[in-house]
C-alpha cells in the first residue's frame, strides 16, 4: 500500500517538478545571458567600451528576471482560475 500513489499526490509532485525545471531554465539563463551578452556585444557592437557591454549585460539580466516575473503571475492567475472553476463545479453539486 505504501509504494501506491494518489492522484492527488501525483499531480502536486508534478507541480513541484514542473516549477523546479522552470526555476532551473530562469536560473541558467540568469547565469549564461549577462556574461555572454557582454564579452559578445563589446567585441561585435561596441569596440571594445565596457560600459556600453555593461549596461548591455544588465539590460539581459533585466528582461531574464522580468520574464520568470510574467511567468510566474499567469501561472498563479491559472492556478487561481482553476480552483475557482473547482469551487464553483463543487458547489453546483452540492444543490
Amino acid at each position: 500500500m505504501s509504494d501506491q500513489v494518489t492522484p492527488a499526490k501525483a499531480s502536486e509532485q508534478a507541480a513541484s517538478r514542473a516549477a523546479l525545471m522552470k526555476l532551473l531554465f530562469f536560473a541558467a539563463t540568469l547565469a549564461i545571458l549577462p556574461i555572454s551578452s557582454y564579452f559578445l556585444t563589446e567585441k561585435y557592437v561596441w569596440s571594445g567600451n565596457s560600459n556600453y557591454a555593461a549596461i548591455t549585460a544588465i539590460c539581459a539580466a533585466n528582461v531574464v528576471l522580468i520574464a520568470y516575473i510574467v511567468v510566474s503571475l499567469m501561472e498563479d492567475k491559472q492556478l487561481f482560475k482553476e480552483a475557482e472553476e473547482k469551487k464553483l463545479s463543487e458547489t453546483k453539486k452540492e444543490r
